[in-house]
């Protein structure tokens, strides 16, 4: 007999699509925030801000891989018959695989070539690439497959599996003081190495369809990819631009009071992501079947959803920044900017869901050209912004700033270019967002009604 909070069955709530997505990304971003928490506590302000550019330099790079690979994947792969999606598979693990060898080639140059690198963030950087992108590949495929079949409690077990054996060995590291830069390297590669063997082994990754690849499918799913990479790499340095002026600019140490305030945002993008991660399907499959009134319809609930989701969580966050800034990294980076800085993001991050929903709605629709363009127009817009802020205030609140007008140019362009397909208002967004969040929680607290015997 199912066991039921008022009329509400737990057990199929629990085992719904929205429910594990949303809790895969609930404790992805609260492992990620512990783990942070743990580094900024135990390591120098220094080798923090030299952690951050490793794993933003590495995050960029694997950029191109996911641009190559996420969204051309799921969309050929998704409802696919069952020879088509192992052609998929396999020409998907053979583009993986030529990526990899490429940039580790790449990376191989760069350490033998005679040419001094007086960084030394970058140096370690070249050091540890190589070993660590060729581990992370069977995660990375598992992870896209398990997504495109929307199989979320696996993927959150992927992730609790990870995420897990980081905080516990930096845990270990820090009761027994052995914690360093290059321990935390070591230990970044161990876990890998673990969640990638378990993919392989469990049949996540799908390799034992490898042999079924072909050059047409690779080259179909590289062509769709040659527009979608220049989004995945452009949202990346997008991200990563204030990371690398303020390192270059300002130093390591300011770079790890940046970062504070940026690993906040992970509880903004938890709705975010679980939201976007069922709506891209819902999407895709309204697209196909040339429904333009249900694709908008899916765009608008979602993205004014999220939108009210965020406003109580925003406005708790403004209040008590300082105390949040204390709980996440410790009494050195109190009276820091830490704390106004993210006062700063989470004003503009009420723009993120629609501007988001902007952007991933004009890859469904096939206009992944139109998505690059908007993440060009917002990279050059940030670029300018961060320098002009670092060379006028001297701090990291100038490039906090420049945050603004970066966020109100994509957003502004995802609109035009999205009206293009289908006409909608932002006042329609917002109060079908609005009618639809109060036709949710009232539906739910009519479900924890006791039921009618």
């Amino acid at each position: 007999m199912p066991i039921r909070l008022g009329s509400i069955n737990l057990y199929a709530y629990l085992n719904s699509r929205q429910f594990l997505s949303l809790t895969g990304q609930v404790v992805t971003a609260g492992m990620a925030v512990a783990t942070s928490s743990l580094i900024f506590r135990t390591l120098p302000i220094q080798e923090v801000g030299m952690w951050i550019l490793f794993t933003s330099l590495l995050g960029l790079v694997d950029s191109i891989r996911a641009g190559f690979i996420t969204t051309a994947f799921i969309r050929a792969y998704s409802g696919a018959a069952v020879a088509r999606a192992a052609e998929v598979m396999g020409s998907t693990w053979l583009i993986a695989l030529l990526i990899t060898v490429l940039f580790v080639l790449l990376n191989t140059l760069a350490l033998v070539l005679p040419i001094p690198i007086h960084d030394e963030s970058l140096n370690v950087f070249f050091r540890w690439f190589s070993i660590t992108f060729i581990i992370t590949t069977p995660t990375f495929l598992a992870g896209v497959v398990l997504q495109a079949e929307m199989k979320f409690d696996k993927l959150l077990y992927l992730r609790i599996l990870s995420q897990g054996l980081f905080i516990l060995g930096i845990a270990v590291l820090t009761l027994t003081k052995q914690m360093s830069l290059v321990r935390l390297l070591y230990l970044n590669i161990g876990r890998e190495a673990v969640a990638s063997l378990a993919s392989l082994l469990l049949g996540w990754t799908n390799v034992r369809m490898f042999r079924h690849w072909s050059a047409t499918c690779a080259i179909e799913l590289g062509h769709f990819g040659k527009y979608s990479i220049g989004s995945f790499i452009g949202s990346m340095l997008l991200r990563d631009t204030d990371t690398f002026i303020i390192n270059f600019m300002l130093g390591p140490a300011a770079l790890a009071v940046y970062n504070v305030a940026q690993r906040f945002l992970e509880f903004i993008e938890i709705p975010l992501r679980s939201s976007i991660a069922i709506a891209v399907p819902a999407m895709s499959a309204a697209f196909h079947q040339h429904d333009k009134l249900r694709l908008g319809w899916v765009l608008q609930k979602n993205a004014g959803v999220v939108t009210w989701v965020l406003v109580p969580i925003i406005a708790l966050m403004l209040v008590f920044a300082d105390v949040l800034v204390y709980l996440l990294a410790g009494s050195k980076y109190t009276g820091t900017e830490a704390a106004n800085v993210l006062r700063i993001f989470l004003l503009i991050a009420l723009l993120f869901p629609i501007d988001r929903y902007f952007g991933v709605a004009l890859d469904v629709i096939n206009q992944p050209k139109m998505n690059l363009f908007k993440v060009l127009i917002m990279l050059g817009t940030t670029v300018v912004g961060d320098m002009l802020g670092v060379k006028l205030l001297h701090n990291i609140y100038g490039v906090a700033l420049a945050t603004a007008p970066t966020i109100i140019a994509g957003f502004l362009f995802g609109y035009y270019a999205f009206s293009r397909y289908y006409k909608l208002s932002l006042l329609t967004i917002i109060s079908t967002g609005l009618d639809e969040t109060k036709r949710l929680v009232f539906h739910f607290l009519a479900q924890l009604q006791p039921a009618k015997s």
